[in-house]
Parts: C-alpha cells; sequence; structure tokens
C-alpha cells in the first residue's frame, strides 16, 4: 500500500502517531508530504519525504499548493490513500480521510484572525463531505460534526490519541526539578502552547489571587513551545507583580519538558477552548493532578480525575488552585482517578484503530 500524508499539517503528537504507525508497518510506504524542506532525518526507512512548494501560507499559495501541486503529487507517486488533518484537497480522486477537522471558527472565533474564519466558514462543510472518512480524537468532537454540518454518524470515526510511555519522576528528579526551575519550592505548572490564546493571562490573574490569600512561596511554570501572540505575552509578563514568582521556560527539550511536568505540585491547564488536550493526558499519564477547563471536550478526557473550572472566571480557576493547594487528600485522590483514566490513550491499541480505518476506508 502507498499512504500519503500531509505531514506538513501535523501537530507533533500527531506526526509521531504516524512515524509510529510506519514502525508497525515496514511493508508499506508512506509518502511525508511537506510544503518546506523537511529537517527530520532519522525517518523510518519506508517513509519518503516529499516537499511540495510554494509553502501552503496564506490563501492564494494554499490554493495552488491543495488544489493543484497536492493532486499532481499523489498521481506522481501513486498514492493509494491520502491522510491529512484539518484540510484535504478538494481537487483529487485519490480517496481521503480528513483527521481532526478544526471548529475553532464555531466555539471561539476571537481566537482566529478574520481571514482564517472566512477559510473555515467557506470551506469546512466541504472538506467533511469531500472526505471518504474523518476521524476525530474525541466523541465530543464527533457529536459537534453531526449536528453542525448534518454529517452521518458512520462516516466519522473517534480514535484517542495515543500518549507515549512516560515515566513518572522519582523523588530525587522532583527535588532536582524543583531546585532548578523553582528555588526549591513546589509550582504548578501549565504545559502546550504558549501565548494569549491560551488563557494564560487569566491563569496570571487566578495565580495573583492565591499569592495573595495564601502568602506562599508557590510558584507558577509556563512550558511549551510558543504559540500566536507569544511576544504579548511575554509583554504582558514583564508588567505582571508577581512576575519573579513565574518561571517562563520556552522550547526546552522534550525530555527536560517532561521531568518538569513530572515534578510539579499541580498541572493547570484552562483555555476557553480545546480540541488536542495532549499535555493533559501526559499529566495523567505522570500523576500529576489536573486543573482544567470544563469544556465537553476535557470533560471526556478526564472525567472524575481533574478540577473543573470556567475558563473566563479568575475566581473559579484560582479557587482550585487554592483547594489542591491546601487539600493533599484531594490531590491523592486525582492522581489515582487520573491512574485509570489513561487506560483509553494506550498507544498500541490506538495505531491498530488507525490502520485498521485506513485499510477499512480503501475495501
Amino acid at each position: 500500500m502507498r499512504i500519503a500524508v500531509n505531514a506538513g499539517s501535523l501537530k507533533s503528537n500527531r506526526l509521531e502517531t504516524f512515524i509510529q504507525l510506519t514502525n508497525l508497518h515496514p511493508e508499506h510506504n508512506f509518502f511525508f508530504f511537506f510544503d518546506i524542506e523537511n529537517n527530520q532525518h532519522d525517518l523510518p526507512q519506508n517513509i519518503i519525504p516529499v516537499v511540495i512548494t510554494p509553502p501552503a501560507t496564506i490563501r492564494i499559495k494554499w490554493r495552488i499548493w491543495n488544489n493543484i501541486k497536492l493532486p499532481l503529487a499523489l498521481k506522481k507517486n501513486n498514492a493509494d490513500i491520502f491522510l491529512s488533518e484539518k484540510i484535504i484537497s478538494l481537487k483529487t480522486k485519490v480517496p481521503q480521510i480528513l483527521v481532526q477537522p478544526d471548529l475553532t471558527f464555531i466555539h471561539q472565533p476571537s481566537l482566529l484572525d478574520k481571514r482564517q474564519i472566512s477559510f473555515y466558514k467557506k470551506n469546512t462543510t466541504k472538506f467533511l463531505e469531500k472526505a471518504d472518512e474523518i476521524i476525530v480524537n474525541a466523541a465530543f468532537l464527533k457529536k459537534e460534526i453531526v449536528q453542525h454540518f448534518k454529517i452521518p454518524e458512520q462516516k466519522i470515526s473517534v480514535i484517542y490519541p495515543a500518549v507515549k510511555n512516560l515515566a513518572p519522576a522519582t523523588f530525587e528528579e522532583k527535588e532536582l526539578m524543583k531546585e532548578k526551575y523553582a528555588e526549591g519550592n513546589e509550582y504548578f505548572i501549565y504545559k502546550g502552547i504558549i501565548g494569549t490564546k491560551k488563557n494564560l493571562i487569566n491563569l496570571l490573574k487566578a495565580f495573583s489571587f492565591l499569592k495573595k490569600r495564601q502568602r506562599s512561596k508557590m510558584k507558577l511554570l509556563i512550558a511549551g513551545t510558543p504559540g500566536e501572540k507569544y511576544e504579548e505575552f511575554v509583554g504582558s509578563l514583564q508588567s505582571y507583580k508577581f512576575k519573579n514568582e513565574v518561571k517562563l521556560l520556552a522550547d526546552l527539550p522534550a525530555t527536560e519538558c517532561e521531568k518538569i511536568l513530572s515534578s510539579a505540585y499541580a498541572m493547570v491547564y484552562v483555555p476557553l477552548y480545546e480540541s488536542e488536550g495532549i499535555e493533559v493526558i501526559e499529566a495523567m499519564k505522570l500523576e500529576i493532578p489536573v486543573i482544567v477547563s470544563d469544556t465537553g471536550f476535557l470533560k471526556e478526557y478526564c472525567a472524575d480525575a481533574a478540577l473543573y473550572v470556567k475558563a473566563d472566571n479568575v475566581k473559579d480557576i484560582a479557587d482550585k488552585m487554592m483547594l489542591l493547594f491546601k487539600d493533599e487528600q484531594k490531590r491523592k485522590e486525582l492522581i489515582e482517578k487520573g491512574k485509570n483514566q489513561i487506560i483509553k490513550f494506550f498507544p498500541t491499541e490506538n495505531y491498530n484503530l488507525l490502520f485498521t480505518k485506513i485499510e477499512e476506508t480503501l475495501l
């Protein structure tokens, strides 16, 4: 089988899923399409990287890439099937699987610019109808697609993300991380995309409430990858009253980020809208309690293994942080529930489900 993947569209965790899939199926060829030169040099031998230019960055280039260059590349490489995240080509006859359609423009249009909103409003229905199969990472999202776009349920499959094997930090590792990043103190952590669109300003305000009411040495670490409006967030942090109690950790190596997360007192992940949440799964895997937004998406992932907040309510976020700060028993209870919850994110089983769906699409 010759499987083409829009690798340039995939977020890092989903790209890793496809790389692992190629390792499990060396008998098949995988063509990873990029719109810029690929800088990964350790790909499995059955992955053939293909660069399609120009980069699909603005609307006119996207049209050229997706509706002209991509169909030509699929034909040239004799692709049997094509998988892509958020978008697919409207101009190819090759069977396509649409992975994780983006509904941000419906639920939180304030997180997008006008050009993005216009693009998704115009094309999302077309993508959903054109796709031979749709794969989403939550039953919540499947229900949203059926309700908003009248897509048949049988066309949509739910496959939970596969979290890699992570080992909780040892006591010694935790003490080292606290000394290295929090002056030897306990800390709350946010891990994910860093920018104002992730509701980090409300997180800072909630942390201020905690510092004023508890007078503790607790720190706040914000770790991850710079995203949209990152510089704007950095600017806001400079004028923040408790900026010396906050540590910004951008672009650290993945293994270091895992140790930092695994050594935290609790994770606080409270975006206004969420359609991924892999960081929350990682926290539960690393036996860290989580405070998350009360969205249907995160509720499906965490069930009773989290404290839920209204993301736009600073006091609510602060209250939940203080609850965990004062109640060690509650913290332990959430950790134990998290251990049960992560079973649904078992890697091998979810990789197998994905490959089965690829095979079924071609029947």
